[in-house]
C-alpha cells in the first residue's frame, strides 16, 4: 500500500510504500518547508480512503488540518486550515478529501465565518452607531441599541450556517448542470465551509467586508475546480447561470416597457 504524506504547513506532499515507515516513527520532517509534524498511521492523518473522481480513477485526499487538531492541537489546526485556503487554495484542495463527513468542515466554517461576520458588525456599530442609535433609541428606548447589537451578534453563526447550507446547494446543482460536481454534493459543500474562513478579513474595518467576499469568490472557484477534478471553464460556466437569468430578466423588462 502505498502512503501519501502531506505536509500541514505548505501542502509539499511524497508517496511512501507503507512498508518503509517504521511503527514507531510518529514526527516527520518536510524537506521543503522543513516543517516537523506529527502522523499517525492508524488513524487518517495523512490518507483518508480512495475516492472515485469524474474521470474514474482514484483520489486519495487528506483530511485539513483543523480535522487533525486532536493530534497537532487546536490553534495549529485553526491556524493552518486559515493560511492554506487562504494563501494556497489550489494545493490545499487539490489534496483534500472529498469525503470524511460534513460535520467537521461545518463546525470549521460557523467558527470562522461567524467571527468575521462579528467584527464586521462591531466595526458598524462602532463607527456608525450614532446614526443607527437615532433610529433605535426613537422607537424602542435608549437601551435599544445594546440589545439591537447583542441580537445580531447572536444571529451571526446561524446565518453562517444557512449561508453555508443553500451556498452549498445551489453551488452544486450548478455544478452537476454543467457536469462539473462529479466528486459529490459532500465535496461542495467541504470547499463553502472552509472557504468560510476568508471571513476573517472582517478584523480590517470598513473594506474588510469587501475583501472578504472577493476572497470567498476566488478560495471558492479554485477550490471548486481542485476538489471536483474539473476545469475552470466548467466552474466559470456553472457560477454564471444565475448572471444569465439576471440579464434574462432584465432585458425581458425593459422590451416589456418598450412594448
Amino acid at each position: 500500500m502505498i502512503v501519501k504524506i502531506v505536509c500541514p504547513n505548505c501542502n509539499f506532499s511524497k508517496e511512501i510504500p507503507e512498508e518503509r515507515i517504521s511503527p514507531r516513527v510518529k514526527w516527520a520532517t518536510c524537506p521543503q518547508c522543513k516543517n516537523r509534524f506529527q502522523f499517525r498511521k492508524t488513524v487518517p492523518v495523512v490518507d483518508s480512503g480512495p475516492t472515485e473522481t469524474g474521470d474514474g480513477a482514484k483520489r486519495h485526499g487528506i483530511l485539513s488540518p483543523w480535522e487533525r487538531r486532536s493530534d497537532i492541537g487546536f490553534w495549529r489546526g485553526v491556524s493552518q486550515t486559515l493560511k492554506a485556503v487562504l494563501f494556497s487554495p489550489a494545493d490545499f484542495f487539490k489534496h483534500t478529501a472529498v469525503d470524511g463527513g460534513v460535520k467537521e468542515p461545518l463546525a470549521f466554517g460557523l467558527l470562522t465565518g461567524s467571527l468575521g461576520m462579528m467584527f464586521e458588525v462591531f466595526w458598524q456599530f462602532l463607527f456608525k452607531g450614532e446614526n443607527i442609535g437615532i433610529f433605535t433609541d426613537t422607537l424602542f428606548g435608549p437601551f435599544a441599541m445594546t440589545g439591537a447589537f447583542l441580537g445580531i451578534m447572536a444571529f451571526c453563526p446561524l446565518f453562517i450556517f444557512f449561508a453555508i447550507l443553500l451556498t452549498s446547494l445551489i453551488t452544486h446543482v450548478l455544478l452537476m448542470v454543467v457536469r462539473g460536481g462529479g466528486n459529490g454534493f459532500e465535496a461542495t459543500f467541504r470547499v463553502t465551509s472552509l472557504c468560510q474562513v476568508t471571513q476573517v478579513w472582517g478584523v480590517i474595518p470598513f473594506i474588510g467586508g469587501l475583501i472578504g467576499a472577493f476572497w470567498f469568490f476566488v478560495a471558492q472557484v479554485i477550490g471548486l475546480k481542485e476538489i471536483h477534478d474539473t476545469s475552470y471553464l466548467r466552474v466559470a460556466m456553472a457560477l454564471m447561470i444565475p448572471l444569465f437569468f439576471i440579464l434574462l430578466l432584465l432585458v425581458m423588462a425593459l422590451a416589456l416597457e418598450w412594448l
